[in-house]
């Protein structure tokens, strides 16, 4: 039994539906039997088209350095690991291109068996993508740990540059990709933004939702973009890289960093990365998901947000015996409490908002001017206007030098964090998504604020203080 009163971590409340989450917890069922690792319990809480996950904080990252340790520290078992898990996602374009062309046609019992296969193909890819995840969270307490017997002084600068990862994102990528476009003469960009939106149809989901981005929606935002700006884009992410690997070696020989350190830190790098690329794939996950439960849908008119309160496995039994499960009691509370090495156990409605109302509670002192957290990106003191987002389908409200509050950020929050003077989060960690978008873009970043989102108001006057790592009410 996780216990409220000790340090939690969370992971959310960002915009999620069972349907979505599921499949990732019931991975966590079967990681025993597929690694020497488990994970801690695990609350997963959903309600109102949010989720939250919530797990004991020392738990996670004692079996997170167990793995990093063990497999990721390891030259040859981090190499096998990723290989296996890049076996698996190439299986997704299997059922990525099954549900492009159309599941209308097939019958009710073919139908199951695909889902089925995408079932053990989805888990299969968690038990090979935990290993990222997982391991660094204990990574990063290894890391930590060691920064600071070796240089105490030094530590936010010396974690910040040797963290940061060398290789582009799949958002940097594609934002090249989409720039390059933009250079070339019309008889050629119209073929080339094509296929751009064939590879890069499913940006914005996330989940919550999903939309396939159409190429009318490409051409919108490539008529934009000056042939200036494209270039001056361009120049700015080739050179990333390079800047980063420099700014890196700077660092170690300023600081004359062992080489143990700078091994870790190439480690939870390298992860880091992994784990962006492997979002790539989960949205594309989602939107196999999503036309499965479009189907059904349809065949059973049944509402399609009902169904996205069933679990992947409880459709199956909707197309096979026509069974009905009362999703809708889902809607007001949801519970998908993970129990280490002890299956799974589902709560709804009044039981799931009872049990999970200590882990979420939190109380706030009215007078209270100022608030701490974790600085993951350093910079000068910014003061401004706090742009709260709950979700990033709100992006349009955040306005250039404004400073982005969020719960956390993930990777369909970049437009926001483009135009923001500074981020602040409730959750977060050193090699969280806030901490290392906020240092590719030079923004002064605090993360793990806990109650930043609720503390404050949309339009408060906020200052964000990297040297102190606090955020503080300016004037009434």
């Amino acid at each position: 039994m996780i216990d409220p009163d000790k340090e939690l971590f969370k992971w959310g409340p960002i915009e999620g539906r069972p349907i979505y989450i599921d499949p990732f917890v019931r991975a966590f069922v079967e990681y025993p039997e597929f690694s020497d690792a488990t994970w801690p319990d695990t609350i997963g809480f959903c309600r109102d088209d949010f989720v939250t996950f919530i797990m004991d904080y020392d738990e996670l990252r004692e079996k997170g350095r167990h793995l990093f340790m063990k497999h990721v520290l390891d030259d040859a078992e981090l190499d096998k690991s990723y290989k296996a898990w890049i076996d698996v996602t190439k299986k997704f374009k299997t059922f990525e291109s099954l549900v492009n062309k159309g599941i209308s046609k097939l019958s009710d019992k073919d139908l199951v068996k695909q889902l089925s296969a995408w079932d053990r193909v989805h888990i299969d890819f968690w038990l090979h993508g935990f290993l990222p995840e997982l391991s660094n969270w204990g990574g990063e307490a290894v890391l930590k740990k060691r920064i600071l017997e070796f240089d105490r002084i030094n530590f936010i600068e010396i974690f910040e540059k040797l963290c940061a990862p060398e290789g582009l994102s799949f958002f940097q990528k594609e934002e090249l990709e989409f720039m390059k476009i933009r250079l070339m003469k019309r008889a050629e960009q119209e073929k080339a933004l094509k296929e751009h939106q064939k590879k890069y149809y499913w940006l914005r989901n996330n989940y919550g939702f999903t939309k396939v981005l159409d190429l009318e929606w490409f051409r919108n935002e490539l008529g934009k973009i000056s042939e200036r700006e494209a270039k001056d884009k361009i120049k700015d992410i080739e050179g990333y890289p390079e800047r980063v690997k420099k700014e890196k070696n700077d660092a170690i020989k300023k600081c004359k960093i062992s080489s143990d350190i700078i091994k870790i830190a190439d480690r939870l790098a390298y992860c880091v990365v992994w784990q962006d690329y492997r979002k790539s794939f989960i949205f594309i996950a989602n939107h196999i998901i999503t036309c499965f439960v479009e189907e059904i849908s349809r065949r059973k008119r049944i509402d399609f947000k009902e169904l996205c309160y069933h679990m992947l496995y409880e459709l199956e039994d909707v197309i096979k015996e026509d069974k009905r499960f009362d999703a809708k009691r889902r809607f007001d509370g949801f519970v998908e409490y993970y129990k280490e090495r002890d299956g799974t156990e589902i709560m709804a409605g009044k039981e799931a908002r009872d049990f999970i109302r200590p882990y979420i509670e939190v109380h706030i002192d009215p007078d209270m001017r100022e608030i701490k957290g974790m600085v993951v990106s350093s910079g000068k003191t910014v003061k401004g206007k706090a742009r709260i987002l709950l979700t990033p389908r709100n992006i349009d409200k955040m306005k250039k030098g404004e400073i982005l509050v969020a719960p956390m950020t993930s990777p369909d929050y970049i437009i926001a964090m483009r135009k923001s003077a500074a981020i602040v989060t409730d959750e977060g960690g050193m090699t969280s998504h806030a901490a290392i978008v906020s240092r590719e873009l030079h923004v002064p970043c605090i993360v793990q604020t806990r109650i930043a989102t609720k503390w404050l108001k949309d339009g408060n006057e906020i200052e964000v203080d990297t040297k102190k790592g606090v955020v503080r009410k300016v004037g009434g």
